[in-house]
């Protein structure tokens, strides 16, 4: 007789061993040094935030909208594979121990995340809530029991087969979630909302056994399996090649359509091959999400060497997201007997890149003019967007393809 937990175990131990195995790589690229910078400067320009912020300032909003994203949000690691959908969905009655230990496993993960956070927010809370603030360690504990039940309630909405019913049940314990903790960080452990929380709680208790006597729906979880590894391996395909990477590829018209643009010649082949790549694969979505943070960040940036600083991150972070275009049909077999000169092709996803980071630094720089203040910035901004745009696409990124 299969032993379930057993299983668990053992595909939770070799995915360990491949994260490891890729950190490895991560950590001797130089991207842990970065990080280090990155938060040494965060935290430097988030004491002089605070030092400047008034207290009446309401933070607690923009705490309560992290916090509802981070409790409501998350996927369910099960590490099911297609095989499973025949050899394992017959077992579904004996397979409680499995999800049981998805269910730990996910939970303590996210755990982290909310302590990580937690802390994060913990100044900012003090400075705005003062001698009213709540001790760390209670409200932890609180958000810790919260998290517990959406994830739970998470599991059993993945029993739901449209995609809408899900979507619904996410969208009300986000709106659950936002009027607990409004109360929770602006006037602290009342009673009344202790007894709204257990009132949430006893509900959905009640609820959710009633979705826990639907079948559980696996063709749902393996596809949400399947994009949680394809994620975790394209970011390491940033550092090392990754065998096995599956791509989604997104019709996205209006930004194709620019690509057709490129003049029809034969040196141009793999600049329009690679330029479509980023047009229709994720590293366009990463791209978008990236300027829109940036444009946030350096916008409520007021000092001119954060902007600076701010600025030269999220083209940094770009320019390494943007690298893993390499990578894409680089073991197939047509696009190498093209009657093209070798060199043609790093060409191409140096040209791809270049232009990338320039359109960025272009967009960005709308964020450095904000609030508009006469200052070196806006002349250092630009050369800052040109010039590392250049060096990196021309200089670094052309030695690491040649390196490979």
């Amino acid at each position: 007789m299969m032993d379930v937990r057993q299983l668990w175990n053992q595909r939770m131990g070799a995915f360990l061993k491949e994260a490891v195995g890729y950190s490895r790589y991560i950590a001797n690229s130089g991207t842990i040094v970065f990080l280090v910078f990155a938060f040494i400067s965060a935290a430097y320009y988030y004491s002089v935030l605070l030092e400047k912020l008034p207290r009446t300032y309401p933070v607690e909003w923009f705490i309560v909208l992290l916090f509802s994203l981070l409790l409501t949000g998350g996927k369910i690691r099960t590490f099911l594979k297609e095989a499973d959908l025949v050899f394992l969905l017959p077992l579904e009655g004996r397979m409680g121990p499995y999800f049981r230990a998805s269910i730990v496993y996910t939970f303590v993960f996210h755990a982290l995340s909310i302590f990580l956070l937690l802390l994060a927010v913990w100044p900012l809370y003090n400075h705005r809530m003062g001698t009213n603030a709540e001790p760390f360690l209670p409200l932890l504990a609180y958000l810790l029991v919260m998290k517990l039940a959406n994830v739970v309630g998470r599991w059993q909405e993945q029993r739901l087969r449209e995609r809408s019913a899900r979507a619904a049940h996410a969208g009300g314990r986000w709106i659950a979630n936002v009027a607990v903790l409004s109360v929770l960080f602006s006037q602290g452990f009342v009673l009344g909302n202790m007894i709204v929380t257990l009132l949430f709680l006893v509900v959905a208790i009640f609820y959710y056994r009633t979705l826990s006597r639907q079948y559980i729906h696996w063709e749902h979880l393996v596809q949400i399996e399947r994009r949680m590894i394809s994620r975790f391996r394209s970011f390491a395909n940033q550092f090392v090649d990754v065998p096995h990477i599956e791509n989604k590829v997104r019709r996205r018209a209006w930004i194709s359509v620019l690509v057709d643009k490129v003049a029809f010649v034969q040196r141009n082949t793999y600049t329009y091959l690679y330029g479509k790549v980023f047009a229709r694969s994720d590293l366009f979505s990463m791209f978008v999400r990236l300027t829109i943070v940036g444009l946030i960040v350096i916008g409520l940036i007021r000092d001119e060497w954060g902007k600076a600083v701010a600025y030269f991150i999220v083209l940094s972070l770009t320019g390494t997201q943007l690298s893993t275009l390499r990578q894409y049909y680089r073991y197939v077999f047509w696009t190498h007997i093209y009657p093209i000169p070798s060199t043609a092709r790093q060409d191409a996803v140096i040209r791809v890149v270049f232009v990338a980071m320039l359109v960025q630094s272009v967009i960005l720089y709308v964020a450095v003019l904000v609030p508009f203040t006469v200052g070196w910035h806006l002349v250092a901004a630009p050369v800052i967007g040109v010039g590392f745009s250049y060096v990196y696409s021309y200089r670094l990124l052309r030695r690491k393809l040649q390196e490979n």
